[in-house]
Parts: structure tokens; C-alpha cells; sequence
């Protein structure tokens, strides 16, 4: 079985600043739609019989580019949604560093228990991500699914994989549209590479 985790394109942002959004629902810009063409091209002969995205419209879009290419249905999956940044939605990293100084340090000292107000751990990120991924592998056993998800739901993913301490997940590094093509026997799963 060869699954393919594919990361959204690039994001549009109205004012220019590139902000902390996890579950912030932004859409893409143009590269970021010529990227979904890209890699729906790159997927054609891979034998996909299923996509599986998140909700939210930079992932929904993608598979909808990606699946009217391969002719193959996508399916939402909330539990594929991105890392939710509490009180620091929509806020750009510099606001972020000022208004919230002490809370930012601290992030940086512990990532995986590290909660904002109404946000959610990366620990709790990682614990949905790869239930979830483990599950869409045994129902699609013998089948190549596409998961179209967001960084902090495939690094997540990857540390499982890879064994890379959750305190370490920012170290990895996926750019906008990254495609990571993992092999599953059953018993193991296996990154065989990164597609960009």
C-alpha cells in the first residue's frame, strides 16, 4: 500500500503578513492552485482509488483540483484538520511575540504539552493525527489513498514513523505542497521519500 500525505499550496493572505493559522479557514492564492495541478499531475499513474482531506478550504480546494485530475472521489475528514492556535488564530508571529512574550518562550521550551488558551497541544495534535492516519491505512489496505492534511498534522505523522521526539517536530521541515510517499506491508510503515 503507498500513501501519499500531501500538504496544502501556498496560502493567500490579505494583507501581505503571513500569520499563525491552524484552523483559521484561509484560502489558497494562484501558486498555491498551480501547485494542487502539479501534484494532481504528478499522482495520475500512481493508482489512487481515494482522497481524504481536511475541512477546511486550503486542503478542500486542493483536493478538489487534485481529484477532478485523477477522477478520483475526495472525502472530508475533520479529524485531518490543523493544529487549532487557541487565542493566537489569525494573529501575525510578531503580535504574537510582543502581546504574548511569556507564553511564546514557553512554547519554545516544551512544543508538546505547550497549550494556548483555547488551543490545543501538539501532544493531543499527534495522538489525532496518527489514530486517524493509522485508521485510513487498514480500511484502504491494498488501495493508494492520497491524505491531503497541513504541516503540523504530517509532521506529526512523520515523527510517529521516523520515532523523532515530539519536542523536536518543528525541526522538520515541508514546504507549501509538499507530497510525502510513505509504504505500508501491515506491519510497518515506511517513508520512501519527499516529492516537492
Amino acid at each position: 500500500m503507498d500513501i501519499y500525505l500531501v500538504r496544502h499550496g501556498e496560502l493567500y493572505w490579505e494583507d501581505n503578513i503571513k500569520k499563525c493559522i491552524g484552523i483559521t479557514d484561509i484560502n489558497l492564492n494562484e501558486k498555491g492552485i498551480k501547485r494542487a495541478k502539479l501534484v494532481g499531475l504528478f499522482l495520475k499513474d500512481k493508482d489512487i482509488s481515494k482522497i481524504y482531506t481536511s475541512s477546511l478550504k486550503r486542503c478542500k480546494k486542493s483536493a478538489e483540483i487534485i481529484s477532478s485530475i485523477l477522477n478520483v472521489p475526495y472525502h472530508v475528514d475533520m479529524q485531518l484538520m490543523e493544529i487549532n492556535m487557541g487565542i493566537w488564530e489569525n494573529k501575525s508571529f510578531n503580535y504574537i511575540k510582543v502581546k504574548y512574550q511569556k507564553e511564546y518562550e514557553n512554547r519554545g521550551k516544551s512544543i508538546s504539552t505547550f497549550r494556548i488558551k483555547d488551543g490545543e497541544t501538539f501532544k493531543e495534535c499527534y495522538e489525532r493525527s496518527n489514530s486517524e492516519f493509522r485508521k485510513l491505512c487498514e480500511e484502504n489496505y491494498d488501495n493508494n489513498i492520497v491524505i491531503l492534511c497541513h504541516s503540523g498534522v504530517i509532521k506529526s505523522i512523520i515523527c510517529s514513523i521516523e520515532n523523532i521526539p515530539l519536542d523536536e517536530i518543528l525541526s522538520i521541515k515541508l514546504e507549501y505542497g509538499h507530497i510525502i510517499h510513505i509504504n505500508c506491508n501491515k506491519t510497518q510503515y515506511k517513508i520512501k521519500n519527499h516529492e516537492i
